[in-house]
């Protein structure tokens, strides 16, 4: 019985571990290859910056049967929690996983896959360790971007995204010129950003100096401080002057897209729908360049590259640099803006009466009324023409080419004129013309007039005879 119970449990236990090598060889052999994790060719390894965009390359090998679901994780939680990105692959051996480096990114990662019907899965990758080692530079900027002599403005630093953590910005200026032995920055001051902030400023007010400035940005990363500065930004006071610049590259100077002079540079002013000061600014821009006012303004939809702000004038400025620039309404092109003194003052004539300033007219005789007028841009505009400053008749047409209003019928009597005006509206228009007065005169029968000499010639006539008889008498 002994022999018998102990022939039974050796045969148990060669069982028993041969159910184990059993086991064990089917889940080695369930395990399919790995796949190799890299970086993406345009991806610096030993120069990852914070908060950058990078990509790593998951190759699978070329036996895997498709379909498949690649994973990517963390290494050190790569058994034991969800993967840190999946796609799902059909076709192609290799996937790109888009990686935004964050605080929390550095470390090792590796990936897998596994199949989408069989469910078995392969062997995680090698190692890829992903390790920040520096910072994008922070941003200098001026507000206004462009300022007058006697104006304020503010040096401001900013971190090139919103979200830094754990960071201090350091701020460094320099008077221009540089003189002998005064080339270094000087410190102005830091500031630690608390959770959330993005910027320091240094303001600055009366300017009538130049001034650079830099910027130094720390950050304190795993038990290191990274650093990163600022390209220099010059802020110099400056005249601005404004310009338009005829889109048709004509020679007139009071009309065209609105320019500001900054630096040696003319760089477009911009403007778009949500900023209703336009016509305040078209105004002041010629009342600057002693181009009257402003008849007629166009925002421009296409953005320019380089505009440098948009002026909020109150419209009581006598120059563009008087009003301050703000990037607030900067999201489309520039002004289109036309002076009065484009529109030279309209000429008014009577046809068949040259340049007469009353014209008389009998009852039922019509009379035509010729308008002319002349300008440096050879664009249709409007002509009205008024009777005792009410307007009475509108039409369009060309510099330089007459425009005839024929008056049929009885003519009112009154003073006439015309004007121009660019928009059907004539909100924005010319001075008047010349005045012409028209009046009805109708001159009384011809027998009238020749019975009315006679008898005036006989009443002389009698009055000589009497005068000569009574020196007779006497």
């Amino acid at each position: 019985m002994k022999l018998h119970t102990r022939h039974t449990l050796t045969a148990l236990c060669s069982v028993l571990c041969w159910c184990v090598f059993a086991v064990q060889r089917v889940e080695s052999n369930d395990l399919l290859p790995a796949p190799t994790l890299s970086f993406d060719s345009n991806v610096n390894q030993s120069s990852i910056t914070l908060y950058s965009n990078i990509i790593v390359l998951c190759t699978i090998p070329t036996n895997a049967r498709m379909p498949i679901e690649i994973h990517l994780s963390k290494a050190d939680t790569a058994n034991t929690s969800t993967p840190f990105m999946s796609k799902k692959q059909y076709s192609l051996k290799e996937v790109t996983f888009l990686l935004k480096v964050t605080l929390d990114l550095e470390g090792s990662f590796v990936c897998w896959y596994s199949g989408i019907s069989s469910k078995l899965q392969s062997q995680f990758s090698e190692r890829l360790n992903i390790t920040i080692s520096g910072l994008s530079d922070p941003i200098m900027l001026l507000y206004p971007p462009a300022f007058p002599v006697g104006a304020k403005y503010i040096a401001q630093c900013e971190t090139p995204a919103i979200g830094y953590e754990n960071t201090t910005l350091k701020l460094y200026d320099r008077l221009l010129p540089i003189r002998l032995g005064k080339d270094n920055f000087d410190y102005v001051g830091s500031r630690v950003l608390p959770p959330g902030d993005w910027g320091a400023a240094l303001h600055r007010t009366n300017a009538g100096e130049t001034y650079e400035y830099i910027c130094e940005m720390e950050v304190f990363l795993n038990g290191r401080t990274l650093r990163s500065r600022s390209k220099i930004l010059t802020a110099m006071p400056e005249e601005l002057p404004v310009r338009l610049i005829p889109k048709d590259s004509g020679s007139g100077s009071c009309y065209g897209y609105a320019f500001l002079k900054v630096r040696a540079d003319w760089r477009p002013l911009c403007f778009d729908s949500t900023f209703y000061g336009t016509v305040n600014v078209a105004n002041v821009i010629c009342r600057e360049l002693g181009c009257g006012y402003a008849i007629d303004h166009e925002r421009i939809s296409y953005k320019f590259p380089d505009a440098i702000g948009t002026p909020n004038c109150t419209g009581n400025e006598k120059k563009v640099a008087e009003c301050p620039l703000v990037l607030n309404y900067c999201k489309q092109g520039t002004l289109n803006v036309i002076c009065s003194a484009t529109l030279h003052t309209p000429k008014l004539s009577v046809s068949e009466h040259a340049a007469a300033s009353r014209v008389y007219i009998r009852t039922g005789e019509s009379v035509t009324l010729i308008c002319i007028f002349e300008s440096t841009i050879n664009e249709h505009a409007y002509i009205t023409f008024t009777r005792n400053g009410n307007e009475i008749y509108t039409t369009s047409t060309r510099p330089g080419y007459a425009q005839i209003y024929t008056i049929h019928d009885t003519v009112p009597d009154g003073e006439y004129a015309c004007f121009v005006h660019r928009q059907r509206s004539s909100t924005y228009k010319t001075e008047n013309s010349n005045v012409i007065g028209i009046y009805i005169y109708d001159p009384p029968p011809a027998g009238a007039v020749a019975a009315g000499v006679i008898t005036t010639l006989l009443g002389v006539l009698i009055l000589v005879l009497l005068c000569v008889y009574r020196g007779g008498s006497s």
